[in-house]
């Protein structure tokens, strides 16, 4: 009887945490960074996400005049946000892995490009929320 009352009253005590947890991870918005290459030059990245539940999806929007990017197999677990993408470069259809930490208004991005090995391969960038 007691271990009940106590497992019952534990999850009481929880269950605003819990509820705080889930409200404070919307990454609905757009997010903006920018992304350094191995020679040095910076792209922008900017995501438009849309969260519905444990669930992204949205868009990345196009580098240098090229169409914007849908996001795909969008997922959130825990304090991590996954999803992949389909860019077009110099003719070929290229996908990248998209795997951020976030805190707060800030996505930590981990690029990766499939397949690929060298330079550009593997990329990151910190994003902050815009208003």
């Amino acid at each position: 009887m007691f271990i009940k009352f106590m497992s019952r009253l534990i999850a009481i005590l929880l269950l605003p945490v819990m509820l705080n947890a889930a409200e404070s991870t919307d990454l609905t918005g757009t997010w903006s960074g920018s992304v350094r290459l191995a020679n040095g030059n910076e792209l922008p990245f900017i995501a438009v996400l849309e969260q519905d539940g444990e669930s992204v999806s949205g868009i990345l929007e196009g580098i240098g005049g090229a169409p914007d990017v849908t996001i795909m197999n969008g997922r959130i677990e825990n304090d991590t946000v996954r999803f992949a993408g389909i860019r077009e470069i110099q003719g070929e259809d290229v996908r990248f892995d998209y795997i951020g930490t976030y805190v707060g208004d800030y996505i930590n991005f981990t690029i990766i490009r499939v397949g690929a090995t060298g330079a550009n391969s593997v990329l990151n960038t910190m994003t902050t929320r815009q208003p």
